[in-house]
C-alpha cells in the first residue's frame, strides 16, 4: 500500500512538473499586482489590465477624433483617464502633440523639440545602431495649453 502512494505522489508530481513547462515565466502585473503567465513579450501587465486599458485608449482617440485642439488636461478631465497616463502614452508614441516645436517635450539627448516619445528621430537612429532598446517611461510635466493627437499609422496592442 506504501509504495503505492509513492507511485502516485511520483505521478503527481511529474504532472505537475509537465504542467510547469507550459508557463513561461510568471510576473506581478504592474497595474493590479495579481500573477500572471506572462508570454514572453509585451509589457508586465495580465490580460484583464491590457484589456481595460485598451479601453481607456479607444475611449480617448474618439474623444480626440471629435475635439482637434484639446489640451492634454482637457483631454484628461472630459475622458477621466489621468495625465499621467496620457502622458505614458504620449512616451509611448501612441499619441503624438501636433504642433511642431510648441508641446514642450524635446529630446532627452540633444534637446531637440519633438511631439511624441522621448528621443528625436535623429537620436533614435543612432540608439538602435548602437543596439540600445528605446523604452517609455514618463518623467517630465505638460502645460495645460498643449495640443495632442493620436497616431492613426501605429496600431499598437498593449
Amino acid at each position: 500500500m506504501a509504495g503505492n502512494n509513492l507511485t502516485d505522489y511520483d505521478s503527481e508530481r511529474k504532472r505537475l512538473y509537465r504542467e510547469s513547462l507550459d508557463i513561461k515565466d510568471l510576473h506581478y502585473c504592474k497595474i493590479c499586482g495579481r500573477v500572471f503567465a506572462y508570454s514572453g513579450f509585451g509589457p508586465d501587465v495580465c490580460p484583464d489590465c491590457m484589456h481595460r486599458e485598451q479601453e481607456e485608449f479607444e475611449k480617448v482617440r474618439e474623444y480626440l477624433e471629435t475635439h482637434d485642439h484639446s489640451s492634454l488636461q482637457q483631454t484628461s478631465l472630459d475622458t477621466g483617464i489621468p495625465v499621467k497616463k496620457l502622458y505614458r502614452w504620449i512616451h509611448e508614441e501612441r499619441l503624438y502633440f501636433k504642433n511642431d516645436g510648441t508641446s514642450g517635450l524635446f529630446c532627452e539627448i540633444c534637446g531637440a523639440p519633438i511631439n511624441t516619445g522621448r528621443y528625436c528621430n535623429r537620436c533614435k537612429a543612432r540608439l538602435k545602431l548602437k543596439g540600445v532598446k528605446i523604452d517609455s517611461e514618463p518623467d517630465k510635466k505638460l502645460t495645460p495649453d498643449e495640443k495632442m493627437r493620436f497616431i492613426r499609422t501605429l496600431d499598437k496592442r498593449y
